[in-house]
């Protein structure tokens, strides 16, 4: 299973979610990305990624500069390490571009593929009518309320974070 972010135009509110505004919706998948590793220029520049394709063409210069001032071995493994962690985090990058301008994250959804994604998330999303569930204020009674409470205290140790104070209070 694959999982996916899934982020919503920045023009859209979850109340007013339409047919056209699902069409935009994005699917980015979590995990290596394979043309990030072989043509990772091309890549940023077909998703529009300015920024990561600035600092990614900063870094290769760096490491190019490096590798001429230094030579040896290390200068290229460390190249090769680069374009490996690029890969394993480029759709991190696209993603975090994309809420950078506006998109909205809707949730994370997982699917053996996208189009299994898409239904999953799009049948626990939207209701029969066409309107996100549980986002409408004529749904508020309907919710399960939380009840305000602690976290029972268990033993006698004290664990930051979890306890209250000194004596569980």
């Amino acid at each position: 299973m694959t999982i996916y972010a899934v982020l919503t135009p920045p023009d859209t509110s979850p109340d007013a979610f339409t047919e056209s505004d699902a069409d935009r919706t994005l699917f980015i998948k979590d995990g290596f990305c394979w043309p990030a590793l072989f043509i990772p220029m091309i890549w940023t520049l077909w998703h529009r990624l300015w920024l990561v394709f600035l600092a990614y063409l900063a870094i290769a210069v760096a490491i190019e500069a490096l590798s001429f001032a230094f030579g040896g071995p290390a200068t290229g493994i460390s190249a090769t390490l680069f374009a490996l962690l690029f890969a394993f985090e480029a759709n991190n990058l696209r993603r975090w571009t994309m809420e950078r301008r506006g998109w909205n994250f809707a949730g994370a959804v997982a699917g053996a593929d996208r189009d299994e994604a898409e239904v999953r998330f799009f049948s626990g999303y939207l209701t029969p009518a066409g309107r996100p569930e549980n986002h409408t204020a004529d749904h508020t009674e309907n919710r399960p309320r939380r009840t305000a409470g602690v976290a029972p205290r268990v033993g006698g140790e004290s664990v930051v974070g979890l306890t209250l104070g000194r004596n569980g209070t």
